[in-house]
């Protein structure tokens, strides 16, 4: 199965640009008609990410973005396995990083085409599909990092680092909303900051990745014979 390695070798950044231009695409359009109030959400938190896709147009964006996503995480995810297959680490291992990636994308279905419906029974869907798709997110990064821990080369030390800190402030956005809203803060708002700020650190997460990726000279390939290892102009 032959891919152009272009298309693959750019699937970080695919993960880390489509999901959140269509978060804020589907903003900026909410606002213009009016269903969401215009503020920098990232900050006030006036509004949560899902209020973005839930009525008509937006929701058609938000489906058109996030559906995509879904088919690039699973690559991203099944690819990133193989880089580290690649520069060494064990298969049985690594292949818990497709597994995750899998739950990561069939959450984010269940929350994508679930959004904008009053049932109950879809609201415990979206529910469990948007934590199922962070829970299963998350512990794919952390174990990227601890895999890749072994693999680091000079070039990439810091970009390691990075990925340390960016999984670290995921937890510590989460803490200081609790903070805030024992200091008084409005519950809703200080949600709704987390989730937006989520996105972001996301998306550098998956961006840093596409930087390591480079280094190592990992095209991404189906058919990709390279050994995951730097070549020397990249060192």
């Amino acid at each position: 199965m032959t891919i152009p390695t272009i298309g693959m070798r750019a699937l970080p950044l695919w993960a880390a640009v489509v999901p959140l231009a269509t978060v804020n695409v589907c903003y900026l359009v909410a606002v213009g008609l009016e269903h969401v109030p215009a503020c920098i959400p990232y900050f006030s938190g006036c509004t949560s990410v899902s209020s973005t896709g839930r009525i008509a147009p937006e929701r058609f964006i938000f489906l058109a973005g996030m559906l995509p996503s879904v088919v690039i995480l699973v690559f991203f995810w099944h690819r990133s396995a193989m880089f580290l297959k690649l520069g060494g680490q064990i298969g049985s291992r690594v292949v818990t990083l497709q597994v995750l990636g899998v739950i990561a994308a069939l959450s984010l279905i269940s929350y994508a085409l679930t959004l904008g419906s009053e049932d109950d029974g879809f609201r415990q869907l979206r529910r469990a599909g948007i934590n199922g798709f962070a829970v299963s997110t998350v512990l794919a990064q952390v174990l990227f990092i601890s895999f890749y821990r072994s693999m680091r080369i000079a070039a990439t030390e810091r970009l390691w680092r990075w990925l340390v800190g960016l999984c670290v402030a995921l937890p510590l956005l989460g803490i200081t909303a609790e903070v805030a809203k024992f200091a008084g803060a409005p519950r809703h708002a200080a949600n709704n900051i987390v989730a937006w700020n989520a996105f972001v650190v996301a998306s550098a997460y998956y961006a840093v990745v596409a930087r390591i990726w480079w280094y190592h000279g990992f095209s991404g390939r189906f058919d990709s014979t390279s050994s995951g290892r730097p070549t020397s102009p990249r060192e």
